[in-house]
């Protein structure tokens, strides 16, 4: 009765459907299959087994399927090689035409992955070899039996299974097994019982890949010195080389190794020199000792990654070669991994560093691997070299706090900005509903009204000017504009204003110009003038008592340039040492938002460093905490031959200058009301007549009935606007409507915006909104220009052929010294450039060709060449579009027929200038 029951719970339950479908579906695969192979190819031998395959029982058909299958299935694939019939394409096709017969295990099994069957295989041969056992015994009743049954007949989680482990406890389980058959039974019998049941897997699975896993679960004690032959070991070792041998050979090859010791012993020593080839290639280094720390190997990665050769390792203590505290924790977790299996560093991936030899620090990337010998525990180390990636992982760590830093002063700046924006426009808002509501009648508090108004509108404009200027160097598109101008007047009218704020506050101004620095110089005067209003309004923002000073020196570098040394100091409140290094990075501010809270938008010195790098310069700053700072700069500018008239350099007293601009009348083309009101609020408090345009359709017809001194052209308007109004002004065949100054007023201070202003033919560019003094020096420029023109006129010339001097009468007020240098330059520099476009032109060198002309014809417009400098547009225009030769021929025939008398009429125009002058 015991024995009946150990038979229920071993044998699988299988439900079979009626018989003759059920062996129909049996039959109909292996005809399936033979259908797949020529006749002449099935053997006398195979014919006889598929007879006997197909004679057998139901229960014999399913037993001898799965050999049978895999019999036809590698006929098959032999067969029809040349037409790349694969396994997995035939078990593919078998799958989806016989599913139904996937309800027998025996059979599933061959279409399972490769690692299921290995499993599947062992844990069937473990349950038969139980199986069978129980036929001798009788009934298990040891509970150690019984809960290997129960987890041998427990199916898989394939999704959580790890292969190795699982290996490894079926082997266990097969010891376990063993050694209780072992104790019952004896040697003889229980190697009889696996050998019956490794029998009956051969038969059936020996071709399955796999097939090979069930000698992981024969003990070794039964492999051993012979005690038992498995049989057809040729046709399993034929059957594992088949993939990379020819059948033959291999098994030839393979019963010699198994009979001739000395073979194996050859294999095994070159097995040896692979592995040791492979360690020695391996891109890791690679250590292995044992428990006592006794190093056994050490390839040549290696030494390169911890600068030990490998002969000063080998049979040294592992604990004496790593640093202290990598020695710590190596001892401990050997030590408890031996006696525990519990450590903080065997068998887990870690990251360390050791110092060389030489001193140097080399990172590492650390796995070390407990194996269990016979005798010992073996430690595999693996490691490899990750100091280039700890140098770019701390290089990101540092560039996102970098990143971190400038987000938060970024936060910072648009929490002040919101502040300091909020507050002049308070003050405007607010002014202006007090003078709304006034009778004005207290003159003197409406005018304080209105300073206060106009102070804070002014603050708002330059805080909108740093942004906007920060914006333009961030995005790399502030351009520099050289023109000529008066360093000692720019610095004189800067110190004006900054010693008025610095009495207020009870501070000393100074300011030191010395004698070396030149009055006109050449270079970009809006930036000098607003770095110097950065510097000096730091200087008097963080000072409370003491001095504020500005020198300015200067240093000759060449003969056409010359550096001028820049140095504002201050006896404020220092900069902290640890705080120097970050005062010139944008948003930042020393002074943090509170009681004592010193205003700006943390960009004033960003700014002004830029800037003057733009220049070619550097911003040096030096400072002592409570003692003041010192900002140092300097800048290389051109030398300037520029010179003023007297009458320019005396100027005009302010009270002729009311009565000049009552004489002038401005045409106003604007769109916005406001700005109309302001602009004519403006003018009118000069007395000058103004009258107004809502666009340039309307400015057109104002302009053919009257006569304006000035033209002030908002850009964009609708109908028509201010560029497209200004080439209509410039086409008029009336000078004095098509000469007229125009200024464009624009709110866009960006170059490209100017740039077409100017190709439009404007000839000033202010932006809004629009500054009283600004505006004032236009006009009275404007005015000056027609007094020295009546006044300062020279001789009356003779009439010149070729040169139309008025652009430089006008653009230099009349003064001869200036056009005279102008033309002197012409004639001296021009004729060198002449001749390399002569020589262009014969070579038809068509890039230089065109390179010449554009160079030439600025200066041939410049002395009013107007026809010569049309023959240079056409030369440009052909070799750009590289069309027809001749255009340039003739048209550089045309000024060649005409430059020798242009240089002689230019020398006798000097000549007779300077005979003027001395008289």
């Amino acid at each position: 009765m015991i024995k009946n029951w150990f038979h229920k719970i071993i044998s699988p339950k299988i439900t079979f459907p009626p018989k003759k479908h059920e062996e129909q579906e049996i039959i109909d695969l292996i005809d399936f299959l033979i259908r797949k192979i020529d006749k002449q190819s099935i053997t006398i031998n195979l014919n006889h087994r598929i007879k006997e395959f197909q004679s057998a029982s139901l229960a014999k058909k399913i037993s001898l399927l799965p050999q049978t299958y895999l019999v036809l299935e590698e006929l098959i694939i032999e067969k029809n090689y040349t037409k790349h019939i694969s396994k997995n394409s035939i078990r593919d096709n078998v799958s989806n035409k016989f599913q139904h017969l996937f309800k027998y295990k025996s059979f599933k099994l061959i279409f399972n992955p490769l690692n299921e069957q290995e499993l599947i295989l062992c844990k069937s041969f473990l349950i038969n070899i139980l199986q069978k056992s129980s036929e001798l015994i009788g009934d298990y009743n040891d509970n150690q039996i019984l809960v290997i049954k129960k987890q041998l007949d427990t199916p898989y989680d394939l999704n959580t299974l790890e292969l190795i482990k699982e290996r490894k406890k079926l082997l266990d389980f097969s010891n376990q097994i063993f050694l209780k058959l072992r104790n019952s039974l004896g040697i003889n019998a229980v190697t009889n019982i696996y050998l019956v049941i490794y029998k009956e897997h051969f038969q059936s699975y020996y071709l399955l890949e796999s097939f090979t896993s069930i000698l992981n679960v024969i003990p070794e004690e039964i492999l051993a010195e012979d005690l038992i032959n498995l049989p057809s070991k040729q046709q399993m070792h034929k059957m594992l080389q088949k993939q990379l041998y020819n059948l033959e050979e291999i098994n030839t090859k393979l019963t010699e190794e198994i009979i001739e010791r000395k073979k194996v012993e050859e294999e095994l020593k070159y097995s040896e020199h692979l592995n040791t080839t492979v360690l020695e290639t391996a891109m890791d280094g690679i250590i292995l000792a044992n428990s006592k720390g006794t190093v056994l190997n050490w390839n040549k990665q290696a030494e390169n990654i911890l600068g030990l050769k490998r002969e000063d390792t080998i049979g040294k203590n592992i604990f004496s070669l790593v640093p202290s505290k990598l020695r710590r924790v190596l001892k401990s977790s050997i030590h408890n991994y031996i006696k525990t299996g519990n450590n903080e560093l065997i068998n887990k991936r870690v990251e360390t560093s050791i110092q060389k030899k030489d001193g140097s620090v080399v990172y590492i990337e650390l796995t070390i691997i407990a194996i269990k010998s016979k005798n010992d525990y073996l430690f595999h180390a693996f490691f490899r070299d990750i100091t280039n990636k700890k140098i770019i992982d701390n290089e990101i760590r540092e560039a996102k706090v970098i990143a971190e830093k400038s987000a938060k002063a970024k936060s910072i700046f648009l929490s002040n900005m919101s502040h300091e924006i909020r507050t002049p426009l308070n003050v405007i808002l607010g002014l202006t509903s007090i003078l709304q509501k006034s009778d004005f009648s207290n003159l003197e508090i409406d005018k304080k009204n209105l300073d206060g108004i106009q102070f804070s509108a002014e603050n708002l404009l330059t805080l909108i000017n740093d942004i906007l200027d920060f914006s333009k160097i961030e995005a790399g598109k502030l351009a520099l504009h050289k023109t000529d101008f008066n360093l000692r007047e720019l610095i004189s009218n800067i110190s004006r204003g900054f010693k008025i704020k610095a009495e207020e506050k009870g501070l000393t101004y100074k300011m030191a110009i010395d004698t070396s620095v030149p009055k006109f110089i050449i270079g970009d005067q809006l930036r000098l003038n607003q770095i110097l209003l950065n510097l000096l309004g730091n200087a008097i923002k963080f000072t409370h008592k003491g001095e504020i000073s500005i020198s300015v020196i200067a240093k000759e570098t060449t003969n056409n340039k010359i550096s001028i040394d820049f140095s504002v100091r201050d006896t404020g409140v220092g900069i902290p040492q640890n705080k120097l290094k970050n005062i010139f990075e944008s948003f930042y501010q020393i002074h943090k938002p509170g009681k004592n809270k010193i205003e700006g938008t943390g960009l004033g010195l960003a700014i002004s460093k830029q800037l003057i790098e733009l220049q070619g310069g550097t911003l040096h700053a030096e400072s002592r905490l409570d003692f003041g700072s010192t900002f140092n700069f300097s800048i290389n500018y051109d030398k300037s031959n520029f010179k003023y008239s007297e009458s320019t350099k005396t100027g005009i007293i302010s009270e002729q200058e009311d009565q000049i601009l009552s004489q002038i009348k401005v045409l106003v083309v604007e769109d916005n009301k406001m700005n109309q009101f302001f602009i004519k609020q403006l003018l009118s408090n000069w007395n000058i007549d103004v009258q107004i345009a809502d666009h340039g359709k309307i400015a057109l017809e104002k302009l053919e009935n009257n006569v304006f001194d000035l033209i002030l052209m908002d850009m964009h308007m609708p109908v028509m606007d201010g560029a497209e109004t200004t080439i209509q002004i410039r086409k008029m065949q009336d000078p004095k409507v098509s000469k007229i100054p125009i200024v464009a007023c624009s709110a866009d201070v960006f170059p490209e915006s100017k740039k077409k202003a100017f190709e439009a033919g404007m000839d000033f560019y202010l932006t809004k909104p629009l500054g009283e003094n600004e505006l004032r020096e236009i006009l009275l420029s404007l005015t000056h220009r027609e007094n020295n023109t009546e006044q300062n006129q020279p001789v009356q010339q003779k009439k010149t052929k070729f040169c139309d001097l008025s652009f430089l009468q006008k653009t230099f007020h009349n003064d001869s010294d200036i056009i005279i240098n102008v033309l002197q330059i012409f004639v001296d520099e021009t004729t060198l450039d002449y001749k390399k476009l002569e020589k262009a032109i014969q070579s038809k060198d068509i890039d230089f060709i065109r390179e010449i002309a554009h160079k030439l014809k600025s200066s041939f417009r410049t002395i009013g060449l107007h026809d010569e400098t049309n023959a240079l547009v056409k030369i440009e225009k052909a070799a750009r579009e590289n069309t027809d030769f001749n255009i340039i021929l003739n048209s550089f025939t045309f000024i060649n027929n005409r430059y020798l008398d242009i240089i002689k009429e230019l020398k006798s125009i000097i000549k007779e200038l300077n005979s003027f002058d001395l008289s």
